[in-house]
């Protein structure tokens, strides 16, 4: 997919080690760009990611995902994830870290590690963040295969379109993001899992520090008087 104003990230069909260092690399280069947002991409057919290639020869290698997680999860710009075809297990939780998720009509979405003795414990905090914990978990232990209105009734996908605009809604999308501050947009994504374990009397009072010194800011203040002289700064 041609997009204009955005690094586009092409995911694989399974995580393998060789496909996640690839991968780390392609988002890393993504993050680093002058565009303003990256764009994961399916591995092309009717396969966005279908997570973790299975195998049984030796001990799991985790933190390679883990490093790439972690970086998706933290990028300095807007991220958004096109679904279009299956977004299983580890592909599913790498779309649900994405700032927002546009699946066509015939992307599909599952966790289905609990069938293989496993559990989606990398991308839960990715899973719950979108989903809650309860419909997480309704997934995982049913373990079947949701389709992408299930998935948008869920919470899980932000925009629902259909096959043939699907180009033309992922470009306004990054158009949308695009207009976003970017360490903004990071700190959000920050707050948000601070926010998860803090008291609410707490949550309050760091959030009004937190905004007061986000308001103090040179970026915002520049933002906050282009926007009170009539100008719109993130057009």
């Amino acid at each position: 997919m041609e997009l204009k104003d955005a690094a586009v990230v092409r995911m694989p069909g399974a995580f393998t080690r060789a496909s996640v260092a690839d991968l780390r690399r392609a988002l890393a280069a993504g993050c680093r760009s002058d565009a303003p947002v990256v764009v994961l991409t399916g591995a092309g057919g009717d396969v966005f990611c279908t997570g973790l290639a299975l195998h049984d020869d030796g001990p799991l290698e985790t933190e390679p995902f883990r490093e790439m997680l972690a970086l998706l999860s933290d990028a300095p710009k807007p991220t958004i994830a096109f679904v279009d075809g299956a977004a299983i297990g580890g592909g599913f939780g790498m779309a649900c870290a994405c700032d927002w998720l546009v699946a066509t009509e015939r992307a599909t979405f599952g966790l289905p590690e609990l069938l293989w003795g496993l559990i989606p414990a990398m991308i839960w905090p990715a899973v719950v963040a979108r989903v809650g914990a309860n419909v997480a978990r309704q997934w995982a232990v049913s373990a079947h295969t949701r389709s992408a209105a299930e998935a948008h009734d869920a919470g899980a996908v932000d925009e629902l379109v259909a096959v043939d605009s699907a180009a033309r809604r992922v470009q306004r999308a990054v158009r949308m993001l695009s207009r976003l501050e970017p360490v903004a947009t990071q700190r959000l994504r920050q707050w948000h899992r601070e926010t998860q374990t803090t008291p609410h009397a707490d949550a309050l009072m760091r959030g009004a520090r937190l905004t007061q010194e986000m308001a103090a800011s040179r970026v915002a203040r520049a933002r906050v008087s282009a926007f009170a002289r009539g100008e719109s700064p993130w057009s």
